[in-house]
């Protein structure tokens, strides 16, 4: 049989479609609570309306506390910003081979990601929607410094299918 040469290069494009790139390990996820456990102050802007939290362009101090639990099997996300808070568990699902992580918002918001590690930074692809609904799409990358204390997000995405401001939020740990 004889391939032409678009449906070679349909194949070679799901091989390397990021879906498959996007696999991580239990020593990923390890790693991945290992650099994001603790308490942090963030310095924030809202890249959008959020119900409950705050509207687009305020910037916020915010906080957060993660804490591994379940043997080491979770990473417990609380956060504090602007009007409201949030919760969400990270765990890592062996069938799946991927990092997951979800929230809700006390403003209504939920939210769901994938995590994976891409050229030493994590990578955050989420899905999550508003509370009438509104559908909300975004990649963030995490990029670590400052021996680890340091975690600056940047990022893009929609809400409602419309472009929202680019995301760039700094994070300092206050305590491991």
């Amino acid at each position: 049989m004889k391939l032409a040469p678009s449906t070679i290069v349909l194949l070679f494009a799901v091989i390397a479609s990021p879906a498959f790139a996007q696999e991580s390990s239990r020593k990923d996820f390890q790693e991945y609570c290992q650099a994001f456990q603790g308490r942090w102050v963030g310095d924030i802007t809202w890249v959008a309306d959020w119900p409950g939290l705050g509207k687009k362009g305020e910037k916020v101090t915010a906080y957060s506390e993660n804490t591994v639990a379940e043997d080491g099997n979770a990473l417990i996300t609380k956060f504090y910003g602007g009007n409201g808070s949030g919760t969400g568990i990270v765990a890592f699902d062996a069938r799946a081979k991927q990092i997951k992580w979800m929230w809700v918002s006390s403003g209504g918001y939920v939210g769901q990601s994938t995590l994976h590690k891409v050229d030493g930074k994590w990578v955050d692809k989420g899905l999550g929607s508003t509370p009438d609904g509104t559908k909300n799409e975004y990649t963030s990358t995490v990029t670590i410094t400052d021996n680890g204390n340091t975690h600056t997000w940047t990022g893009t995405g929609t809400l409602g299918g419309e472009q929202v401001d680019d995301q760039h939020d700094v994070w300092r740990r206050v305590s491991q």
